[in-house]
C-alpha cells in the first residue's frame, strides 16, 4: 500500500534512490519496496530490514523491481466491447485482458490484475518471443503457399500444353472425322484448367489478405514497443487473432490443389467412324502440394512410437551415448559400454551391423552418403567409417586425449574436448581451423553441433547446465539456459535453426532453442512411459521423426527410442 505524502516513482528518479534523493544525494537503485511505493538503494534497504516499523516490509530486488514505465505511460487501448473504456486488467485465469466493466461483468469471481502490475518486463517475456516467432514463422509459411500456389498454376499451364500436344498428334491420324470430337475434348480441358486457375488465383487473393493482416500485426507490435502496457494489450489481442490466422492459413494450404489430368487414347480409334466412338477421355486426378503449412518445432508434441533393441547376444549392457542418421531407415549408433559401432534399422527392428572399436567410441557423425567419424577419447583419435554395405574403418586422425563430441557439416568437423574443455573446428586433414579454449567459461564440453548454415556452433557443457553458442572463429554467441533444466547431454540443430536439447534430469520433456534468441522452449513427450535420462537426440525432419537414447544408469539403456513429430 502507498504510504500516505508519498508520490509515485517519476521518470528522473527511475534508477536512483527516492529517500537518498531527497536528502540530495543521487545513489542508485538497488530494491524496491513495496509497502513504501519506492525504490532505494542498498543503505537504505539495510535500514529498512532493521528499523521496527520497516522490519515486515516487502522489498523486491533489482531483478523483481516493477518496470517504471508502467506507471508513467499508462496503456492507452480502448476496449473493444466497451468502445470508450480502457484496457486497465488482466484475468490470469482466462487469460484476457479488458476494461472495468469487462471484469464486472465476465470476472467476478476471477483474480484481476492491474495491467500495470503484470505487464513488467513483458518485453522480454517468453511469451511475446513466442508470440513474435510465432508471427515470424506464419509470415514464412505464407510465403511457402504463396511459392506453392505459383507452382500450381505453372504445373497447370504444363500439364495443359501436354495434354493439348497430345491431342492434337492424335487428332492428325482421323482429320476428317475427330473435328467434332477435339472441339468437344479440349473444351473441357480448358474448363477443368480455368477452374483450377481460377480456384488458385482466389488463394492467391485470401493470401494478400492474410500477409497484410500479418502485416498489420507486427506494425502494431512495433508501434507500441516503446509503451509496455500497450505492447502487453497488443501482444494478448494478437494472440487472440493468431489461431484464426493459423487456421487460414491452413484452410489455404489444404486448398491448395489442382487437377492432374492426362489424355487416354482410344484403343480403337480405327472404328471411330462406324461405332461413333469419343476421341478420348480426361483423367483427373487431384495433386496436392506438401510443405505449404509447417508448424514450429516449439508448437509440436512428440508422440511416442516404439523402442528397438540394439543388444546383442555377447553385450554387456549398452550405452548409446551419440547417433547419426545414415539412410532413411538406418542408424548409425556407438556403444560405449561394448567398445562397439553398431547400424540398427528402424523399419525391420534390428541390428544391421556391428564393427568392433579398440577403445569406448563416444560420439558419431556423418561425413557423407557413404561414410562417418567417430571420437576414441582414451585414444585421442577421430576413426573414419565406411558405411555402405555394413561397417569399415578407413583411417583414424591423430587430435589429442579427451576428444567427446563431433560433428561434420561441409569440409568442417567440430570436437570437444573435457581435459582441458575446448571446442576445435578442424578439417578432415586434422588442421585446426579455430578453437575455443575459454577455461574460465568451458567446464565440461560435452556434446556438440554445427548449425545448417555452418556458422555457429552449440556446445552442451553439464557441469554449466548450459549451451553455449559460439561462431567459427570461437567467439561467444549467446548462453542459453532454464532453471527448470538442468545436465543438457544430447544435442542438434534442425533445418530451420531449432537446437533440440534434451537433459539427464527431465524424463518427459526436451528443450527448444528458438533460432536468434537465448529463449529455451520445453517441448513436451506423449506416452513416454517411465523413460527417464534421455543422453542422445537426433531428429529426421523428413521423416518427421525423433530418435533418442538413455543413459547407461537407465533401465532404457539397450534400447532407441522413436516419436514421431506431431
Amino acid at each position: 500500500m502507498e504510504v500516505p505524502g508519498r508520490k509515485a516513482p517519476s521518470a528522473l528518479s527511475s534508477l536512483s534512490c527516492q529517500p537518498c534523493q531527497r536528502d540530495g544525494d543521487t545513489v542508485n537503485a538497488e530494491g524496491y519496496c513495496e509497502n513504501c511505493n519506492e525504490f532505494i538503494c542498498t543503505s537504505c534497504i539495510k535500514a529498512h530490514r532493521k528499523l521496527a516499523v520497516t522490519t515486515n516490509h516487502v522489498i523486491k530486488s533489482k531483478e523483481e523491481m516493477p518496470n517504471l514505465q508502467a506507471h508513467i505511460d499508462p496503456c492507452t487501448e480502448l476496449c473493444y466491447v466497451h468502445k470508450n473504456e480502457i484496457v486497465k486488467f488482466y484475468c490470469r485465469e482466462h487469460d484476457s485482458v479488458g476494461c472495468g466493466d469487462c471484469i464486472v461483468l465476465n470476472h467476478a469471481s476471477c483474480k484481476i490484475h492491474p495491467v500495470s502490475d503484470v505487464s513488467c518486463n513483458y518485453e522480454n517475456s517468453d511469451e511475446l518471443v513466442l508470440i513474435k516467432h510465432k508471427i515470424d514463422h506464419l509470415s514464412k509459411n505464407l510465403a511457402s503457399c504463396k511459392e506453392e500456389i505459383n507452382r500450381s498454376l505453372k504445373t497447370a499451364d504444363e500439364i495443359k500444353t501436354d495434354v493439348v500436344k497430345e491431342i492434337k498428334e492424335f487428332r492428325k491420324e482421323m482429320e476428317d472425322y475427330l473435328d467434332k470430337i477435339e472441339a468437344d475434348l479440349l473444351r473441357e480441358v480448358d474448363e477443368v484448367n480455368e477452374r483450377d486457375v481460377s480456384s488458385q488465383k482466389k488463394l492467391q487473393d485470401q493470401c494478400g489478405v492474410l500477409a497484410d493482416e500479418i502485416e498489420l500485426f507486427q506494425a502494431k507490435l512495433d508501434r507500441c514497443k516503446d509503451k509496455v502496457n500497450n505492447l502487453f494489450v497488443t501482444a494478448k489481442r494478437i494472440q487472440e487473432s493468431l489461431q484464426k490466422c493459423q487456421e487460414i492459413n491452413e484452410e489455404i494450404s489444404s486448398n491448395s490443389q489442382i487437377n492432374d489430368y492426362k489424355f487416354s487414347a482410344c484403343k480403337e480409334i480405327s472404328n471411330l467412324k462406324t461405332r461413333n466412338t469419343c476421341l478420348g477421355n480426361l483423367e483427373t486426378k487431384l495433386m496436392k502440394f506438401s510443405g505449404q503449412c509447417k508448424k514450429t518445432l516449439i508448437e509440436n508434441r512428440i508422440q511416442f512410437v516404439k523402442k528397438i533393441n540394439v543388444h546383442t547376444k555377447k553385450d554387456k549392457n549398452c550405452f548409446i551415448s551419440g547417433m547419426a542418421i545414415i539412410s532413411e531407415t538406418e542408424i548409425l549408433c556407438a556403444d560405449q559400454n561394448n567398445s562397439s559401432l553398431k547400424v540398427f534399422n528402424h523399419r525391420e527392428d534390428k541390428v544391421k551391423a556391428i564393427l568392433k572399436t579398440t577403445t569406448c567410441p563416444f560420439d558419431i557423425t556423418t561425413i557423407d552418403s557413404s561414410s562417418a567419424a567417430t571420437t576414441l577419447p582414451y585414444e585421442g583419435k577421430i576413426m573414419f567409417l565406411n558405411t555402405q554395405n555394413g561397417l569399415t574403418e578407413s583411417h583414424r586422425l591423430d587430435v589429442r586425449e579427451g576428444c567427446q563430441g563431433i560433428d561434420h557439416r561441409d569440409g568442417k568437423i567440430a570436437v570437444s574436448f573435457v581435459e582441458p574443455p575446448a571446442v576445435q573446428v578442424i578439417d578432415k586433414e586434422g588442421n585446426i581451423l579455430h578453437e575455443v579454449g575459454d577455461t574460465s567459461m568451458l567446464k565440461y564440453p560435452h556434446l556438440v553441433s554445427l548449425s545448417r548454415n555452418n556458422e555457429s556452433i552449440f556446445v552442451s557443457d553439464l557441469k554449466n547446465s548450459a549451451v553455449y553458442e559460439f561462431n567459427l572463429k570461437g567467439n561467444l554467441q549467446s548462453i542459453n539456459k532454464r532453471g527448470s533444466m538442468n545436465l543438457p547431454a544430447g544435442l542438434t540443430v534442425t533445418n530451420r535453426g531449432y537446437v533440440v536439447v534434451c537433459y539427464l534430469d527431465k524424463s518427459d520433456m526436451f528443450g527448444v532453442i528458438v533460432p536468434g534468441t537465448t529463449h529455451i522452449f520445453p517441448l513436451h513427450t506423449r506416452t513416454l512411459h517411465d523413460s527417464f535420462q534421455p543422453y542422445s537426440v537426433i531428429i529426421s525432419e523428413k521423416q518427421r521423426k525423433m530418435f533418442m537414447s538413455e543413459s547407461s544408469f537407465s533401465k532404457y539403456c539397450n534400447y532407441i527410442k522413436i516419436f514421431e513429430l506431431e
